[in-house]
């Protein structure tokens, strides 16, 4: 068992994943009891003046790009060099989401809700986080060797990132096409993942980040995966029982899960 003389005499670094353990054993159980996140559908007062959503999104989630940058001047300065091929496939599928969740996705937000600065600030202080960690896993700490490229672990575990991320960006798609422009409300999503779930981007997001630990075999991205799951089921969760309440039966006989089919 992990002591607490052993865990404060940890690098930085290992101190870090492993509070991300268990800070999100903590989100999960409190975001499953007490707290619903407060913003989009769920958005209340009391949480803070009200910002922008495309520049929420922006402000929140840039900061994984901006560790990725930190780390490769730190290490690579100005010589062009590139880490590892292995390294660079897994920056590319990090490096790749955050592209999409920072600068793309913002710019293609409809008719969204405005977000508490409280909720802005607190994703993006874990954003900084996560980004710290997995940029230093990536950019300093590991150097993996050409033949994990072919290791069945890191085929696998891109497989499940690459149909992760393929899930997240089409649940992204139907939601934003649910509303013409300048029509709100909300509507029942259908196609793809929401067949099975309420929250398909929720469900693709997980299993996204559930193939990068697997690919990467690191804590860092262990760490990653299980806070992904701890901060989005229970958010799932939410949004679920959102529905039923709203559509009462229409929904209820589509027989969805929350976030993962036929579990949860």
């Amino acid at each position: 068992m992990l002591s607490m003389e052993s865990f404060l005499n940890m690098p930085l670094h290992t101190t870090l994943c492993w509070t991300m353990i268990v800070t999100g054993a903590f989100t999960l159980f409190g975001l499953s009891k007490y707290v619903t996140a407060p913003y989009g559908r769920h958005s209340k007062a009391g949480w803070g003046i009200l910002l922008d959503p495309k520049l929420s999104w922006f402000l929140m989630e840039s900061p994984n790009l901006v560790m990725i940058l930190f780390f490769y001047l730190k290490n690579y300065g100005m010589s062009g060099q590139l880490p590892p091929a292995t390294n660079c496939i897994l920056l590319v599928f990090y490096g790749g989401h955050y592209i999409n969740r920072s600068l793309i996705f913002p710019m293609r937000i409809r008719n969204g809700k405005k977000m508490p600065i409280t909720v802005m600030l607190a994703a993006a202080f874990y954003s900084s986080w996560n980004g710290y960690i997995q940029s230093k896993t990536l950019l300093e700490l590991e150097q993996y060797g050409d033949e994990v490229l072919s290791s069945t672990r890191f085929i696998l575990g891109s497989v499940v990132f690459i149909s992760g991320f393929a899930i997240n960006y089409h649940s992204d798609e139907v939601l934003r096409n649910l509303r013409k422009p300048g029509e709100t409300g909300y509507k029942i999503p259908y196609g793809g993942a929401f067949k099975y779930v309420s929250c398909g981007n929720f469900f693709g997001e997980i299993v996204e980040w559930i193939g990068f630990a697997i690919a990467s075999g690191s804590l860092s991205g262990a760490a990653f995966a299980f806070y992904t799951f701890a901060n989005t089921a229970p958010r799932g969760a939410s949004h679920h029982a959102w529905y039923l309440e709203k559509f009462k039966g229409e929904y209820e006989d589509l027989g969805r899960s929350a976030v993962i089919p036929f579990i949860w």
